[in-house]
């Protein structure tokens, strides 16, 4: 792991989704003035979308390598869906992922 935040590592192909929580327990193990959220490179809504949705993740970094909002993210991978089929897990995920901020009132 380096010396970056998670975003930063993820953008630049240093870490996947899936070794967040190998920050997380960095963030624990150290003794940062950070908040966590800081620490992982995310604002707070991306991670409390993260925490209450973690198959997020994924889009919150695309949103990020995209320049775009997480929810423009989200519509794009929805709409992509039938491009290709190898795709149709992630699209369907980013489909319930949109229903449900839509549904909390969040989109």
């Amino acid at each position: 792991m380096s010396s970056g935040t998670f975003l930063q590592d993820a953008l630049s192909g240093r870490a996947g989704v899936s070794d967040i929580d190998a920050y997380v327990d960095a963030w624990h193990d150290s003794d940062s003035d950070l908040s966590l959220h800081e620490y992982l490179g995310l604002t707070w809504d991306e991670y409390r979308l993260w925490v209450e949705k973690p198959e997020s993740l994924r889009y919150i970094v695309a949103a990020h390598r995209h320049g775009v909002p997480v929810s423009e993210e989200l519509q794009s991978s929805v709409s992509e869906r039938f491009a290709l089929a190898a795709r149709a897990d992630s699209s369907n995920e980013a489909e319930s992922v949109l229903s449900w901020l839509q549904q909390t009132g969040r989109l």
